[in-house]
């Protein structure tokens, strides 16, 4: 039998009764100007004063919330000695019947629809209102998957909080048990926009568990339970809750409220940062499809919809790792060493040198390989080498071990340059060994064997040094180069150096000059000498005494 119901309610046609209870009576009605369907709320418990004021409190906090997010307020009425809110129809599901019917929402759905619920309470915490009873049942889902915040009926706001005789009393609790923080027990009155984060956090772990953290009854117990802070992790509960949501769940859900977030910006910052990779539209219409059905919908999975970017991205890594690791193997010789050691034959070089050589590239030295084809003789791609005393060490005789790697020994009174292998096909080929002004040439033959070439021409090499000095008076600068008298340290004293044979000052070791004029004080040079220099420049400048 269908119930009776007015034709009008006001200027609002009624189409029926949503929903009836001891407060009152809810109907659908349809706006006459707007030709859309409304929510009419009618009060019918009159003789409750404090039910009464909270009523029209609702109405005066929705008036002044204009948010896509908030449940918009058409108007606000009296007729025939009762009140009545005609608020706007989300033609949909409460996000408690969504949980009951799904038993658990997906990570990516639960959070898009925490990040609406933000959007919401930030809006309405910029005009200081509290909701005080954030939970599923007053979160409307529409058909079209719009998400809405709704019943304002115990929602505190600045006014309120500072009024005296507020409608609600010190040391009463006022909400939906499950879902309110521990200071809400204590005082209603008195809690801040954090009462709603708690109760946030409560919903998200409903949202993605299917269960909440805490039991739902008013008592001793379970508030000492919620001021532990100890629940169940929700990842033993649903092993696919990802760790943002675990964090966001801790953080919000901390018994003291200076310990949770303290605004709702955080909270939809971590969210987006989220949900950026995601199609959130193809979010939005999962959840539209399971507002309109009636029975359970198995959610399909979502994807990152940059998941083939960062493949793509980790298989380029991959590769480029791959080369890198190659290119290195390849330029250190072990490719060729190892993997093409059947067609490739390792060829070592090694140039003994006097052990003044310097191995500081005054003087390189460089090794050219030639295929010995008796006509063209190309150089062989790729084979020039540097040699080098990179590594110097001091041996007890002998010309030094030798190795593959660039490098050096010293041995005695030589050191021996070394260079990278040289990797050949079996056959006929020459090598150019360039120092300076010397060149070396050699031809040999590359078989299966290990070859090893020692170039030892310039090993024993010391030049006669030729000495072209210049000497200056320091402060005029005039030269006083014939007036000079120049010595050099000689076996064991200082002798002009017309007296020392040319042919015995040689290089490749330490030589003393001295430089002295009536007059003026003497200034000495020690100079070292490579193995190739043969002639000195020296300019000196004498400073007169006194």
């Amino acid at each position: 039998m269908a119930e009776n119901y007015p034709e009008f309610i006001g200027k609002y046609k009624v189409s029926g009764i949503i929903a009836k209870g001891g407060m009152g009576v809810v109907y659908k009605a349809v706006h006459p100007s707007l030709k859309r369907y409304v929510v009419i709320k009618k009060m019918t418990a009159r003789r409750n004063s404090s039910n009464v004021e909270r009523f029209k409190r609702e109405a005066q906090i929705l008036l002044d919330l204009q948010s896509p997010y908030i449940v918009h307020l058409f108007d606000y009425f009296t007729e025939g000695g009762y009140r009545y809110m005609v608020e706007e129809l989300v033609d949909g599901m409460a996000l408690d019947k969504l949980i009951q019917k799904q038993i658990m929402l997906s990570p990516q759905l639960a959070l898009l629809i925490l990040q609406d619920a933000c959007f919401a309470l930030k809006y309405a915490h910029s005009k200081d209102i509290v909701h005080r009873d954030i939970k599923p049942g007053n979160i409307l889902i529409s058909k079209r998957a719009e998400i809405k915040l709704a019943d304002f009926g115990i929602a505190s706001d600045k006014e309120q909080n500072t009024e005296e005789g507020s409608l609600t009393q010190t040391g009463v609790a006022l909400g939906t048990p499950a879902y309110m923080p521990p200071e809400q027990f204590e005082n209603s009155a008195m809690v801040d926009k954090r009462a709603d984060i708690y109760a946030l956090g409560i919903m998200l772990y409903e949202m993605v568990t299917g269960s909440k953290p805490y039991p739902g009854t008013l008592s001793i117990e379970t508030l000492n339970t919620i001021k532990k802070g100890k629940y169940i992790s929700p990842k033993k509960l649903n092993k696919d809750v990802p760790p943002v949501v675990c964090k966001l769940i801790k953080k919000m859900l901390q018994p003291k409220a200076n310990r949770r977030f303290q605004s709702t910006a955080p909270i939809i910052k971590i969210i987006k940062k989220y949900l950026k990779h995601y199609d959130t539209h193809a979010i939005r219409v999962q959840l539209a499809k399971l507002v309109l059905s009636a029975e359970k919908v198995e959610e399909q999975t979502f994807v990152p919809k940059d998941l083939k970017i960062r493949k793509v991205r980790r298989i380029v890594l991959s590769v480029a790792g791959v080369l890198v690791l190659f290119a290195g193997c390849w330029f250190s010789g072990l490719v060729q060493r190892y993997a093409l050691r059947h067609w490739l034959t390792p060829v070592s070089i090694e140039m003994i040198m006097p052990s003044s050589a310097s191995g500081g590239g005054d003087l390189p030295v460089k090794a050219f390989f030639f295929e010995n084809d008796g006509k063209s003789i190309p150089e062989v791609r790729g084979s020039e080498r540097v040699l080098s005393v990179r590594n110097e060490k001091r041996g007890n005789g002998g010309s030094g071990s030798s190795g593959t790697g660039g490098g050096a020994s010293q041995a005695g009174k030589h050191k021996v340059f070394r260079a990278k292998d040289v990797f050949l096909r079996p056959g006929e080929y020459r090598v150019k060994v360039a120092a300076g002004p010397y060149v070396w040439w050699q031809s040999f033959e590359v078989t299966a064997e290990e070859k090893k070439i020692t170039c030892d021409f310039l090993k024993d090499m010391r030049r006669p040094i030729k000495v072209v000095p210049n000497v200056t008076d320091a402060v005029s600068g005039s030269d006083i180069s014939e007036t000079a008298k120049i010595t050099v340290w000689y076996g064991g004293a200082w002798k002009e150096i017309a007296e020392v044979p040319q042919e015995k000052i040689l290089s490749g070791t330490v030589w003393k000059f001295r430089f002295s004029a009536a007059g003026y004080e003497e200034e000495i040079f020690s100079l070292w000498f490579d193995w190739y220099q043969d002639e000195l420049f020296l300019s000196a400048k004498l400073t007169p005494k006194g």
